[in-house]
């Protein structure tokens, strides 16, 4: 089974999102049985719940957050995981930075399966809604969205 991590700053609204957002694309096309999707952070605080306002906007789509619990990005979770997905260009040069040896499945979610370069145009980043309104992190959600079938594509075609 392959193994897709988002990772975010507080793993409390972009990569919780993001994971039940691919989870839920995944069993539409019935694939649950060949990939698992999780989340982590990299300054996450473990245990934490996702926030109101990311279980609200996750409901409004059929989601349910409400059994998330943040948990901080660690050498063990990279391992494990065959896709690593950064929700800005900061996380995945934090994840480079603190975990060598990754480099090959590390990309910026808007952008897999093309490779990050240090002159990309702004706008692929996925913003921090993290205090804002239920609106703000729906809108989020929608920016997600498109990705998911290239995402799951890439995914599957990959010998990751």
């Amino acid at each position: 089974m392959k193994q897709v991590l988002f990772v975010c700053t507080g793993n409390i609204c972009r990569s919780p999102l993001a994971e039940v957002l691919l989870r839920d694309h995944i069993s539409r096309e019935g694939l649950a049985d060949r990939v698992a999707v999780s989340s982590a952070g990299t300054f996450a605080l473990n245990g934490n719940a996702a926030t109101r306002q990311a279980q609200q906007a996750a409901a409004g789509r059929g989601l349910d957050l409400s059994a998330h619990g943040a948990r901080e990005v660690s050498e063990s979770i990279m391992a494990a995981s065959d896709l690593v997905l950064g929700m800005t260009k900061q996380h995945c040069s934090e994840l480079l930075r603190e975990f060598p040896g990754h480099e090959n499945k590390i990309y910026l979610a808007l952008l897999y399966p093309r490779e990050i370069s240090p002159d990309e145009p702004g706008g692929i980043d996925v913003p921090d809604p993290i205090g804002l309104s239920v609106d703000y992190y729906t809108q989020v959600l929608e920016m997600i969205k498109p990705a998911l079938p290239r995402i799951l594509k890439g995914i599957m075609e990959e010998d990751l």
